[in-house]
């Protein structure tokens, strides 16, 4: 059984905490180089992984016969490592955003399918197994017509200073935060998404926003979807209800009623048994993370592109949060107007 050679780009926590860790323990792949550019964390992570390490993925392609390229770096960069991985003939495993705006990711689309490799976008949630059962609900049509659906991500602000550049991050909160919703949501209820409304605000003396909101049409579906830099530990919670009943749902717990009849899920799972006073559920092992990493390898050892969230999945996620800046700009345009 052949082995996919994979190089890694960037070596930041995202790389060497997820990335590598699933790729080693993948059966058909295995990490044989990373690419990074600052000299003092490449001398420690080429210490610490007993890898081989590159100032940049056009030096690692050079230098190794790679077959997958993971990108862990800003968003500014993700395009032109894109490019390079699909011309040298490498499937990709990109991290959100895809890129800085729809224009870049639809570069990027036309190149991973002219070139014919599998190329998939590194969104989180629908990997938790609640989410997993969620979609399920939906798909069977089991809550009958939605009627709305509420999301609301809030987490701590991010560390590393890029996050806070608009040049490498192509925006704040909101181009972080709702791609993972975004996804899930178009995975529900397809990509005809309408941005409605849509505001942004700056709680800190920063270039990007802190806080964000949208309103959105969904072919007619209307969703309420937030987001912030605000919550220490973070939460995310999803609210759909239908004319046959409603569910609610983070990573952890699902729960919710269809025609009057209730359900609950710890991490995808139903109780063991109930004593009466509480349900008893089975231990988890749910790892999104690995399972997104795991998912990608298993459609790249295939030569499979049909991945879960292919590039154009993206291009539409970029759309929505290109609309949501514009609407938003136009708002504060307005207001300033107004108050001349």
């Amino acid at each position: 059984m052949t082995e996919l050679a994979v190089g890694v780009v960037g070596a930041g926590w995202m790389a060497t905490d997820y990335h590598v860790p699933a790729f080693t323990s993948h059966r058909r792949t295995r990490v044989t180089a990373f690419a990074e550019r600052d000299d003092a964390r490449r001398e420690t992570v080429e210490a610490d992984l007993s890898l081989p390490g590159y100032e940049d993925a056009a030096s690692m392609l050079a230098a190794q016969d790679i077959d997958v390229v993971s990108i862990c770096t800003p968003t500014s960069t993700h395009e032109g490592i894109f490019l390079d991985a699909v011309e040298s003939g490498c499937h990709v495993l990109c991290e959100k955003p895809l890129a800085l705006t729809a224009e870049s990711a639809r570069r990027m689309a036309d190149a991973a399918a002219e070139a014919g490799v599998v190329a998939q976008v590194g969104y989180l949630h629908r990997y938790y197994r609640n989410y997993g059962r969620a979609l399920d609900v939906l798909s069977n049509h089991l809550l009958g017509d939605v009627v709305e659906v509420t999301v609301a991500h809030h987490s701590a602000p991010p560390t590393q200073g890029w996050y806070y550049d608009p040049a490498l991050s192509g925006g704040g909160v909101a181009r972080d935060l709702f791609p993972h919703s975004l996804d899930v949501l178009m995975a529900a209820f397809g990509e005809d998404v309408t941005v409605t409304d849509a505001s942004v605000r700056h709680l800190r003396e920063r270039p990007v926003e802190d806080v964000a909101r949208a309103s959105l049409s969904f072919d007619g579906i209307l969703v309420r979807l937030s987001a912030s830099w605000t919550q220490t530990d973070g939460v995310s919670r999803v609210l759909v209800v239908g004319t046959e009943g409603w569910l609610e749902l983070d990573a952890e717990t699902l729960q919710g009623e269809v025609h009057g009849r209730p359900f609950e899920f710890e991490h995808g799972a139903l109780p063991i048994f109930d004593i009466g006073v509480a349900d008893l559920f089975p231990a988890s092992d749910d790892d999104a993370h690995t399972a997104r990493i795991h998912d990608f390898a298993d459609h790249a050892a295939a030569g499979d592109g049909e991945t879960a969230a292919p590039p154009s999945r993206g291009v539409a996620v970029a759309e929505v949060i290109d609309a949501v800046y514009e609407r938003s700009g136009s708002e504060r345009d307005a207001k300033r107007e107004g108050g001349r």
